[in-house]
């Protein structure tokens, strides 16, 4: 009896355990990807890398990574802060992103200091746009950053309207304010 008894607690046990896995691997999403039978040339010299192979999944060629650079020139590397790859190519000016709402004027302060771009809110009673930015894991040189881009872009720094919790700048019609509530940053893109 106590041998049944065992087994069954087993099985229960089992039956437990295989529920519990298969909803951990519920979200784990997962690709089958198949050696490419076509062979890729760069520069009319074809890739052949046994380690390292081309792969192909529903139509689309796969390249690692680790070789994309060594065949194509391309450097790449690992932002641990950011937690995100970053793909340079040589020769191709990066161009400093600006916020959509104005045309080339307004640098973009999540692409200056390499954060995820901040919430778009709309004030339709004027013609200001505010963006806010979740500031809790910022570095303090993160707004000398951004006054430095908006400088070089043309910005000049408003004394005289600025004050201790808000920070104005302006070039031309536009104005740019900032001020920190929190653990929240935001900026204000306003024109005359």
């Amino acid at each position: 009896m106590k041998r049944i008894r065992d087994i069954a607690t087993g099985i229960i046990i089992g039956a437990l355990l295989m529920i519990g896995a298969t909803a951990g691997y519920a979200a784990v999403k997962q690709y089958v990807l198949t050696e490419a039978p076509y062979p890729v040339y760069v520069n009319g010299v074809k890739y052949a890398n046994a380690e390292y192979p081309i792969l192909t999944h529903e139509g689309s060629t796969y390249v690692p990574l680790a070789k994309l650079g060594d065949i194509t020139g391309v450097n790449y590397k690992w932002n641990a802060a950011q937690k995100r790859v970053e793909i340079v190519v040589a020769g191709q000016k990066v161009q400093q992103k600006v916020y959509s709402d104005y045309t080339g004027n307004v640098p973009n302060y999540a692409y200056v200091v390499g954060i995820e771009d901040g919430k778009r809110i709309v004030n339709k009673e004027s013609d200001s746009i505010l963006y806010k930015y979740d500031v809790t894991d910022a570095l303090d040189s993160n707004l000398q950053k951004y006054d430095a881009a908006l400088e070089k872009a043309g910005f000049v720094y408003e004394e005289d309207t600025s004050t201790d919790e808000i920070l104005y700048y302006s070039k031309g019609k536009t104005v740019v304010g900032m001020w920190i509530d929190g653990n929240d940053f935001y900026v204000l893109l306003t024109t005359d």
